[in-house]
């Protein structure tokens, strides 16, 4: 596709709009005229949208003799329209030729360095060990040893458990394996606290000084079983500075409450098939840009193409580039929603989100729901509301801080 593409840009080709009731007929003669349409676009029965060989615009009016339809040339792209524009600017020759005698030579350089296993550690820090062995973007790949570079990174970044380093071609890529963490010490000292606001149902201590009574209303972060050395159980055991590790089971009761809304009227965005095009050529930190820069369009929305050649043979990206934004024109389509629907769906959304909320397996005790309308900005919304009980284990144990 890059081949054809590339090749189509060098020949030069436009875009042209077909509309009238005869599209088959006229397709079906330009086939037979060997005129050649790709990327075709049927829009609707009588328009459509295509692209076609700049050589072959000549042949239009044959095509269309005694055909029902209108053909108009929407854009011209290519070389020859390019080289028409800028033959008479010497200085923009000059440079461009300039720019392809340095491919070579920005072949030859560093201009991407992406690093990849990050888990803790910030990739600022490790640009910023990169730049001190003097690796950033703009050095050439000559000056880069990957094995001393390796060393390096082990030496300055302890965190490090492993690291790789591989040049493809403009690009330097680190592969990294972080040191484990030790976990948390099962047997460090703490409370056991409510991780929600509820109402306690159940208290069954292990280890530590029940603070809380069955029925009482609690709220989130309060110690509900005391590890310290003034509690006591059948599995406690000291293991800090006057402190135990809380454990037991506290259930409780817990309210989650979800909103979920839905419009009686949508608005659908649909292309009305207007269209224009930017294209940008990037050379290394260069670029050059032609075509639309801002598109006339009230409301829109782009299409960006990203077209990077690679000397297959050392699998190498070169830093060159051709960036084609399409932008197409949008209106906005009003679609009436039935009552019904859009109850359903603010209901579903309320549930997701208490949904989310809640704990795999938990007890539902009640739920209740309130769905009404409202008229919000001219267009009337139907909002529900829902509140759920459940019966779930309310209790988290919280670490001791040095400060305690």
């Amino acid at each position: 596709m890059l081949i054809r593409d590339l090749w189509s840009y060098y020949q030069g080709y436009v875009i042209i709009k077909v509309k009238g009731r005869g599209i088959e007929e006229f397709l079906n003669r330009a086939s037979h005229q060997g005129i050649y349409l790709w990327d075709v676009q049927r829009l609707s029965r009588e328009l459509l949208i295509a692209r076609m060989r700049a050589l072959d615009s000549t042949r239009l009016r044959q095509a269309i003799y005694s055909i029902p339809v209108t053909i108009q040339i929407r854009q011209r792209i290519g070389l020859p329209f390019l080289w028409r524009k800028v033959s008479q600017r010497f200085a923009l020759l000059v440079g461009a030729l300039l720019s392809l005698l340095c491919i070579y030579l920005l072949s030859s350089v560093i201009w991407f360095v992406q690093v990849h296993g990050l888990q803790q550690l910030d990739q600022a820090l490790i640009h910023e060990v990169l730049k001190e062995a003097g690796v950033r973007p703009g050095v050439w790949r000559k000056a880069i040893d990957s094995r001393e570079l390796e060393k390096y990174l082990m030496l300055n970044l302890p965190q490090l458990a492993w690291v790789g380093v591989s040049l493809r071609g403009t690009l330097l890529e680190l592969t990294i394996v972080e040191k484990v963490e030790v976990p948390v010490d099962q047997r460090v000292p703490g409370d056991i606290v409510a991780g929600k606001n509820a109402l306690v149902t159940q208290i069954i201590p292990f280890v530590g000084r029940v603070l809380v009574e069955e029925g009482e209303t609690v709220t989130e972060g309060q110690v509900l079983i005391d590890g310290s050395l003034g509690g006591y159980g059948s599995m406690g055991q000291s293991v800090g500075n006057g402190y135990l590790r809380a454990a037991g089971v506290v259930k409780g009761r817990v309210w989650y409450r979800g909103f979920g809304e839905a419009g009686l009227v949508r608005h659908i965005p649909r292309r009305t098939g207007e269209m224009c095009t930017s294209n940008r050529l990037l050379v290394g930190p260069w670029h050059w840009d032609w075509g639309v820069l801002s598109p006339p369009f009230p409301i829109y929305e782009e299409e960006k193409r990203v077209k990077r050649p690679t000397w297959l043979r050392f699998n190498w990206e070169l830093p060159i580039g051709l960036l084609t934004t399409e932008y197409h024109e949008l209106e906005i389509e009003k679609i009436e929603t039935d009552l019904e629907i859009a109850k359903e769906v603010a209901l579903r959304q309320s549930w997701e989100v208490i949904e989310a909320k809640l704990t795999p397996g938990v007890e539902i005790l009640s739920e209740e729901v309130d769905i009404g309308t409202e008229e919000h900005n001219g267009d009337i919304l139907v909002r529900a509301r829902r509140v759920v009980e459940v019966h779930e284990e309310i209790g988290v144990f919280r670490a001791l801080s040095g400060g305690k």
